[in-house]
């Protein structure tokens, strides 16, 4: 029942005295009636009005965002009358059924429920009451992300300790203001430990310890930090961090049908780890990865870069394949939700709906391709994806509501960028690609895996030949038998005449290519005419090598089908099949035959090597492949205008996006909680002048990630201990830590778990790159786990326990507790066969308990074991040897096996 009615019914009952209990209540219930502006309505005017009516825009003249506003209204009048809602305008319109009338709009999303209208319904009756300070929202122009990175003055403080380094400063200053005292150093076994594992992705070993904690030195902790930033495991470290940034997937789809991503996406990862390695500066993997087949068309080890967007690729649907596009470089690079523009104009953002569309302009144009790589011809064996500018003139168009069933053709969309982004004016200007470029087939490498190809095939032709005639002429067989072998050495000969037919036709292509770009690269006129009669005669010769291939490769056929046909001989079901198969096969034969031996004219196409492919896409019917793509000499220069935009220093999100994905790396924590959203939306950072101090230091120094790495670790803040111990005080004022007094520990990614358990095994592979290892190797490979074949479809089981990063996106790994990863770190193969590995590993030179428990536990957890740790772990080693009788070492297997379950196993302090 209402509790109101219920007061009502009593007080007319005569139960209700003045003064009493009851009335207090009453009075109470009435009072927290009233409707709060700020706390009930103002939420909903910002969520569904403001961007129409707001600082944003202002539809018909009308803001909405403070009550005087709404009382001056718009150039029709007000909108709200204080005390009367059938007056108000304002109720009206988001009252009424009428869709045309109806606001929001209906293109802004659903109509506001009868609950809010009869909120707003309500406080208007109440009088309408506001605070008579209201503000204004701020123009959005101003907002803090949109502005200039300049350099903020280093504060000064009175911490002398705190106040040597930049990082530490800004901290320390707002440590001051809020009363907080940080966190002291932690102790240099757990300093050592996080910078293994920040820097690395591994835990030191046991001699490393040693060495760290004999050095006394003052400059030990720098020299341990350029050691790791120098080690090549740190680009393997690093370079998992920003797969997951960037969407890093190996290809998917159905069965061997490639759907997703692309095939041999690999090659995109190992330009990731090596770049990281080289200290590419950050603003130079951006543009390559944007527009490497524009910018360095040839070098293959930066077209590489180009997986960035081939990984984007969608068999079936381009538009979602641009809609990935557009989301991710925006969030990823720029930390801006233009999404959330494809179907209106954005609702905090000054961006608008055309510029959703002007940004998918950009790369409306790029396919993907397939490159060879030097020494293999065989696309399905290897190969480096890369995109290119295949359709210039595909046309873009604002899709009404951001339905791609309903574009407006009356209008074509152009690249371009918000407004609001006026620092640099861009200048988009076609790209003419070298001729090797689009006729890939011309680049010296693409010849000479062919023709290693043709060898290989003559000499193992040959093997083949050699084999069977020396079974042949030694064995004494039935007829049959004879008949069997006979067959055999005519599919050898086969094998050998057409190798030596395709290599002729190899050789053939080859001078007619290099005549062709000769005449093309040189122009001598006066051997013009010498050189295409040239090239038409090795066309010719080209033409008849193909086509003698052909009739060698039916022969081929024949001869297999005949051997097929005397092996099933005695099987009636099987010899059926096989007489078919044999019969198909000559008439082939017969059709090549005619076909070889008619004229060949001068200028009859012949069969260009392939030194890139494009990949296939169904956009038109899933059934079969859409016209071929085919490689033009020009590339539009959208994407590369749009990268120097990008990687402009003027440009006020880019460095401040990627500071912010360090910091959150190092810290535990971001800057910006709001990784992607760095518009209106997000949360504003504590530190700005903190973001925007390391923002300048890495475009200063060269856009250089160890730089800035070296610059964080190096700080006190990096370095403070993570204990809650003796912070109190602290906790009451910032328990969230927003102000960084100490140092937030983090659960180990996936990926560091799995490494450091086989890196204490001494068995961890550092193979640096290469193909992934398949799910079906994954159970007993001791790679690195960076190198597992990793889609949407297919993650390794142990690793998604540890919150595996999703392929969709992950600008943050989740950081659950689940029972799950208790029982991985119990009962897993890989856990119970490295604590076998570990135990002895560890106890060698040791004899002692106490020396092996110490020494444990700073390898295993990072941790110096205390008295009372010591004395519980040798009380657990004696009950481990009596039970069963255990040995000294399979005591000290379950010892470890036990440390390896303990919860700052997997926690980085």
């Amino acid at each position: 029942m209402n509790i109101r009615l219920l007061i009502l019914m009593l007080a007319g009952s005569g139960w209700m005295l003045a003064g009493s209990g009851w009335a207090i209540a009453a009075v109470g219930i009435v009072a927290e009636d009233r409707v709060d502006y700020l706390k009930q309505i103002k939420p909903i005017l910002r969520e569904r009005c403001f961007s129409c009516h707001g600082a944003l825009k202002q539809e018909a003249d009308l803001r909405l965002d403070t009550v005087a506003m709404m009382i001056q209204g718009s150039h029709s009048g007000t909108v709200l009358t204080p005390g009367d809602a059938h007056a108000s305008t304002l109720v009206e319109r988001v009252a009424t059924t009428d869709i045309t009338e109806r606001m929001p709009p209906e293109q802004e999303g659903e109509p506001l429920s009868n609950a809010q209208v009869n909120l707003l319904r309500r406080w208007i009756e109440q009088g309408a009451a506001a605070p008579q300070d209201e503000k204004a929202e701020a123009d959005p122009r101003d907002h803090w992300a949109f502005q200039p990175i300049v350099r903020p003055a280093v504060p000064t403080v009175d911490n002398t300790e705190w106040g040597k380094h930049p990082v530490d400063a800004f901290l320390a200053h707002q440590h001051h203001q809020r009363g907080l005292t940080p966190q002291a150093d932690a102790s240099r076994l757990i300093l050592l430990r996080r910078l293994y594992f920040d820097l690395i992705g591994l835990p030191p070993t046991a001699e490393e310890i040693a060495e760290f904690e004999n050095d006394q030195e003052p400059e030990f902790y720098a020299r341990v930090v350029d050691r790791l930033l120098e080690d090549r495991r740190h680009g393997e470290r690093w370079a998992r961090h920003w797969m997951d940034i960037w969407r890093y997937s190996d290809w998917w789809g159905l069965g061997q049908q490639l759907r997703n991503s692309q095939k041999h996406i690999w090659h995109w990862r190992d330009w990731i780890v090596e770049s990281l390695n080289a200290d590419l500066p950050y603003d130079e993997m951006v543009r390559l990865m944007l527009a490497a087949d524009e910018i360095a068309p040839l070098d293959l080890s930066k077209v590489r870069a180009t997986g960035y967007l081939a990984r984007n690729y969608f068999l079936f649907n381009r538009n979602q394949w641009m809609d990935e596009t557009v989301e991710h470089v925006s969030k990823g690079l720029l930390g801006l939700t233009m999404n959330c523009a494809k179907c209106h104009d954005h609702k905090y953002d000054p961006i608008l709906q055309t510029d959703y569309y002007r940004m998918r302009a950009f790369f409306e144009p790029y396919h993907v391709r397939m490159n060879m790589v030097p020494g293999e011809s065989n696309f399905s064996l290897d190969g480096i994806p890369g995109i290119f500018d295949g359709l210039p003139d595909t046309p873009t168009y604002l899709f009404v509501r951001g339905a791609e069933s309903n574009p407006d053709r009356s209008k074509t969309i152009t690249p371009g960028v918000p407004d609001f982004f006026n620092f640099k004016k861009l200048a988009i200007e076609p790209i003419a690609l070298p001729v090797e470029a689009w006729h890939p087939q011309r680049q010296s490498w693409v010849i000479d895996a062919y023709l290693f190809k043709a060898k290989q095939k003559i000499e193992s032709a040959k093997e083949a030949v050699t084999s069977t005639r020396e079974k042949l002429g030694k064995a004494k067989k039935s007829a049959k038998e004879v008949e069997i072998v006979q067959a055999q050495l005519k599919v050898a000969e086969a094998d050998l005449a057409m190798a030596h037919a395709e290599s002729v036709s190899v050789k053939c292509r080859v001078e007619a290519m290099r005549a062709g770009w000769e005449s093309t690269d040189h122009p001598d006129h006066s051997g013009a005419a010498a050189r295409a009669q040239f090239e038409r005669e090795k066309t010719v010769t080209a033409v008849q090598a193909e086509r003698k291939s052909s009739v060698l490769k039916a022969q081929h056929h024949i001869a297999i089908a005949e051997l097929a046909l005397l092996r099933t001989a005695d099987d009636k079901n099987k010899k059926s099949a096989a007489e078919k198969t044999f019969k198909l096969a000559q008439e082939s034969f017969e059709k090549v035959k005619a076909i070889a031996s008619s004229e060949v004219k001068p200028d009859e196409p012949y069969t260009r090597l392939p030194g890139a492919k494009w990949t296939p896409t169904r956009f038109f019917d899933s059934t079969k492949d859409d016209p071929t793509v085919e490689f033009s000499a020009q590339s539009t220069g959208r994407r590369t205008a749009l990268a120097h935009w990008i990687t402009d220093r003027r440009n006020p999100l880019t460095a401040r996006v990627a500071v912010n994905h360090l910091w959150m790396r190092h810290m535990g924590a971001p800057l910006v909680p709001s990784l992607f959203d760095f518009g209106r939306k997000g949360i504003r950072p504590t530190h700005v002048e903190l973001l925007d101090w390391m923002a300048i230091e890495l475009m200063d120094n060269g856009w250089s990630m160890k730089h800035l790495h070296r610059v964080i670790v190096s700080s006190k803040a990096y370095r403070m201990g993570s204990s809650l111990a003796q912070g109190e005080a602290n906790i009451a004022k910032d328990i969230d830590n927003r102000f960084w007094w100490r140092r937030t520990p983090m659960r180990m990614e996936s990926q560091a778990v799995r490494d450091s358990i086989l890196a204490h095994a001494g068995t961890l592979d550092d193979t640096l790159g290469g193909p992934p290892v398949l799910p079906k190797e994954q159970a007993t490979s001791v790679r690195r786990s960076l190198y597992f074949f990793h889609s949407n479809n297919q993650r390794n089981l142990f690793l998604t326990k540890f919150d595996e990063a999703p392929v969709i996106e992950c600008y943050r790994r989740e950081q659950s507790i689940l029972p799950q990863q208790a029982l991985a770190l119990t009962n897993s193969k890989l856990v119970l066969d490295a604590a076998k590995k570990i135990a002895p590993r560890l106890a060698e030179g040791i004899h002692d308990d106490v020396s092996y428990i110490r020494k444990t536990f700073a390898v295993m957890l990072g941790i110096s074991a205390n008295e009372a740790e010591i004395k519980a772990s040798h009380q657990s080693l004696e009950a481990w040897r009596q039970m069963s009788h255990a040995s000294k070492i399979e005591a000290r297997v379950h010892f470890i096996w036990a440390l390896m379950n303990h919860n700052d196993y997997v926690t980085i302090r």
